[in-house]
């Protein structure tokens, strides 16, 4: 008989042990459980905020289009490159537009007005000298009076490079002597859209663009350099829009954040058509 109990209370002491084996077991299959669907809720609450973001950003792209080609002289945008602080449903926008005309045109400088607008940038000494030449370089055709439709081939030291105009203002970054501080610098007052319905809008355009188209007026590579580096600030004077922009190429710059902080921007490149059915075309995207 006491042998009998002994092993009795020996089996309930391994059920019992089994039984909390299978409690935790189950607690912990539980616990992954629900820590994978509140990742999977923080996913998509993720994903809904920059739906959001994203939206608000496109309608901030098409508030810009409504105010620039709007015939209200007193409600028209301009596009002086100056920032507006709009809300579209909760969501705060900063939306710039940008005059192409009042760039510096890649493909049209020659190397005096590339000098002055890397030399702008804050490049000096040979780093500046080989930035002209590697700017030239990108551009010119080896083939003489042959057409390469802008085929990527090899520089004496082996860099792929476009032989060919500049297709994106982002291929500057290519250039072996460029600098991501340079860089950031240029990319906002050059552009490859600069077409031919005009000459160059200073009056639109920043320092260093102006430094740049205005380069070969100077009498000397020291005037040049001096003056550029000088150009560091937009004048501080309001620019209005009083004629119709139909036909120019303008950038819209759309940055939306919400109170959380985070943010979605878009970036388009329009040129107003004036036609009704078809108001705008989107020469880039990004």
């Amino acid at each position: 008989m006491p042998r009998n109990t002994d092993s009795r209370r020996r089996e309930g002491g391994y059920a019992l042990i089994a039984a909390v084996t299978a409690v935790a077991a189950f607690a912990y299959l539980a616990f992954q459980v629900l820590a994978a669907d509140q990742g999977a809720i923080a996913m998509v609450t993720g994903r809904v905020r920059q739906a959001r973001l994203t939206a608000a950003a496109d309608a901030g792209v098409a508030m810009a289009l409504h105010g620039l080609a709007a015939e209200d002289l007193g409600t028209r945008w301009s596009n002086d490159g100056r920032t507006r602080h709009l809300t579209f449903n909760d969501v705060d926008l900063a939306v710039t537009v940008e005059d192409e005309r009042g760039k510096a045109p890649l493909s049209g400088l020659d190397n005096i007005q590339a000098r002055a607008l890397f030399s702008g940038a804050g490049a000096a000494g040979d780093q500046l000298d080989n930035l002209v030449a590697e700017f030239r370089e990108w551009q010119n055709d080896p083939v003489a009076g042959g057409d390469l439709g802008g085929l990527n081939l090899p520089s004496s030291d082996g860099r792929a490079i476009r032989h060919g105009p500049f297709r994106t203002v982002g291929e500057l970054a290519a250039l072996q002597d460029m600098t991501p501080d340079i860089f950031a610098r240029i990319a906002p007052v050059t552009t490859v859209f600069f077409e031919d319905t005009g000459g160059f809008s200073p009056g639109h355009a920043a320092p260093l663009a102006k430094a740049a188209m205005e380069a070969d007026t100077l009498e000397t590579p020291e005037q040049i350099d001096s003056e550029a580096q000088a150009s560091d600030k937009r004048p501080e004077e309001e620019l209005a829009s009083e004629e119709s922009l139909v036909g120019d190429t303008m950038t819209i710059r759309v940055v939306a954040s919400d109170s959380t902080g985070a943010r979605a921007s878009r970036m388009e490149i329009v040129e107003l058509t004036g036609d009704p059915a078809k108001p705008y075309w989107v020469r880039y995207v990004e």
